[in-house]
């Protein structure tokens, strides 16, 4: 029988004894809070719910569980601190649940009192929720040796066979800190997770070399799924392995650069690059896309021209340029840039839809430029959902709607998941005045991305008063 179920059935014997002595003050009283607490759980009133709980606690005192039930409704109602009131009064009473107790400790997590939460979880010992809160607590602080450890005495406790989400996250977990350990959790987890395998395929193509090129391998592999955190920390342990390792120094600053809150400043991580090679291709790349996200793209073209002089048949840094160029206004210039690309692979769609995308961004050259380029990248890659949303921005740009919807529909068909598509028709939509459709695509773009500029957006839009 849950928590909710309970507490309404002593409610109602609580009701019930206070009708049969209703001339009591006090008993009129409990039956009123009791009465006030049914309406709040009959409405899902979570702030009612914890309110009227309290205040029943508190006129009951050998009711102690109320207070844990008290805590419940305001951690729904995400009131933290007055969920930590009620959690630390039950705590204080000696009636709160392992389950109260990880709670507890989300709530100082939520407050900021880490020291707090961290003590809280680590008196449950045994208690699987704390130790996977623990655990996944310590690697969002870099603590990976204690995740790590944490992690396995967790397996060591349940039988995970089937829980292939934690045997996934754990096997990136250790392959970002010990690679060769990775194996047996990322290849048990890879018939749900396809990223598994990506990540595996690194470790076992660089077992057999030394320890800091094994973690830049997959530490590359990692940030090829978007696992910067880890990917970085796999960087960084590289370069304490060896730090004269030039390509570490340059990943490290690269993937730092993906992270909110980075321990190190990625400047001065890719700038211990440069002092060992002032000349090297990789590291001026890497410095070029720093300052060209500082939106200092003059600098940025500077390390961009000297990454070209070593690398004249690398077509991304000719994207790069095309991009600094673009937001300094150099229209014509930013086209060289990006034909220079599409020379060099002109069998990669990828690059005739950059190209594509430019010119929607900057309204140069739509139908002349544009269009011919985005069907020239969907003729080479169908299915490639990216390109059919460009394709889509393309027609769109152009007033052609119904075809724009199409290439966008197109694309969720080739990836349900993709969020840059709902995000195309939920502002498509929105502009329309379809409100329901426009919320409905919005909602899936936050379900399927953890870009936070994307989630970003769409939250203004939705917040967004209507014209």
């Amino acid at each position: 029988m849950n928590e909710s179920r309970k507490i309404t059935l002593r409610l109602v014997l609580v009701v019930l004894i206070g009708s049969l002595f209703s001339f009591v003050p006090v008993a009129y009283s409990v039956t009123e809070k009791a009465l006030q607490v049914q309406s709040a759980f009959n409405t899902k009133d979570y702030n009612k719910q914890a309110e009227n709980l309290i205040a029943l606690a508190e006129e009951v005192p050998w009711w102690k569980t109320l207070w844990e039930s008290a805590g419940d409704a305001a951690f729904q109602d995400a009131d933290y601190d007055l969920a930590k009131t009620a959690y630390e009064e039950a705590a204080q009473k000696r009636v709160l649940s392992d389950q109260g107790y990880v709670k507890l400790g989300d709530v100082y997590l939520k407050i900021g009192d880490l020291d707090s939460a961290e003590a809280t979880w680590q008196t449950l010992e045994n208690n699987l929720a704390a130790i996977e809160k623990l655990a996944n607590y310590y690697q969002n602080q870099g603590n990976f040796s204690a995740a790590v450890e944490l992690w396995q005495t967790y397996f060591s406790l349940s039988d995970e066979s089937g829980s292939f989400d934690r045997l996934y996250r754990f096997g990136l977990l250790t392959a970002a800190h010990q690679p060769e350990g990775s194996l047996v959790y990322l290849d048990q987890a890879a018939k749900d997770f396809p990223e598994a395998e990506v990540i595996s395929k690194a470790v076992r193509d660089s077992l057999s070399e030394e320890p800091a090129y094994q973690y830049v391998t997959t530490g590359q592999a990692l940030a090829s799924i978007s696992e910067w955190h880890l990917a970085a920390n796999a960087f960084e342990r590289a370069t304490i392995l060896r730090p004269d390792y030039l390509e570490a120094w340059a990943y490290w600053g690269e993937a730092l650069q993906h992270l909110e809150n980075p321990s190190t400043d990625p400047l001065e991580t890719l700038e211990q690059g440069l002092v060992l090679d002032e000349l090297s291709p990789l590291v001026n790349l890497f410095l070029g896309l720093y300052w060209q996200r500082d939106g200092s793209h003059r600098t940025a073209l500077d390390y961009f021209e000297k990454a070209e002089l070593a690398w004249p048949d690398y077509p991304d840094i000719y994207i790069e340029q095309g991009r600094s160029l673009a937001a300094l206004s150099e229209l014509e210039s930013a086209v060289e840039k990006y034909q220079k690309a599409i020379d060099i692979e002109p069998q990669e769609g990828i690059y005739y839809s950059q190209l594509a995308e430019f010119c929607v961004t900057y309204a140069y050259q739509v139908k002349e430029l544009g269009l011919p380029a985005a069907r020239l990248a969907v003729q080479l890659d169908g299915r490639n959902p990216e390109f059919l949303v460009v394709m889509g921005q393309v027609l769109l740009k152009l007033d052609d709607e119904l075809n724009a919807i199409k290439f966008y529909q197109q694309a969720l068909e080739m990836d349900p998941s993709y969020a840059p598509a709902y995000f195309q028709l939920g502002v498509l939509y929105s502009a329309q005045d379809e409100i329901d459709l426009a919320g409905y695509y919005f909602q899936q773009v936050l379900l399927h991305t953890d870009n936070l500029s994307l989630i970003d957006q769409v939250q203004r839009l939705i917040s967004s008063p209507l014209p």
